[in-house]
């Protein structure tokens, strides 16, 4: 298992999640944004395997890459009806993995056959 910090705001600057942060409604420019996006207290842990699969890699490689930031990460929490959800994408050169878990790290499968 690798643990990921619930933001990682450095990520934020990668291509294409200033785009994803605007379709969510998240203004990254108002006043507040770091305090009402402050990281919570505990951490999700994510499988290392379920990460190396989605971006074609060995498993033992994703926890250095993670720490040296290679692979970038970005969580999300969800509020509303996912309350208890957390949708992770991990950026890794140009690709790019999606995976929701529960808190305690577990995939979700939504009922449109996606996770």
């Amino acid at each position: 298992m690798t643990t990921i910090e619930w933001n990682d705001f450095d990520s934020h600057a990668l291509s294409g999640v200033g785009e994803a942060l605007d379709a969510a409604g998240v203004d990254t420019a108002a006043p507040g944004y770091a305090a009402e996006t402050a990281p919570a207290p505990g951490l999700v842990e994510v499988d290392a395997r379920l990460i190396a699969q989605g971006l074609g890699l060995e498993p033992e490689q994703v926890p250095a890459m993670v720490a040296d930031r290679r692979i970038a990460t970005l969580c999300e929490r969800g509020t509303g009806d996912d309350a208890g959800l957390f949708r992770f994408t991990f950026y890794f050169g140009k690709q790019r993995f999606r995976l929701v878990t529960d808190a305690g790290g577990q995939p979700v499968v939504d009922a449109a056959g996606g996770g």
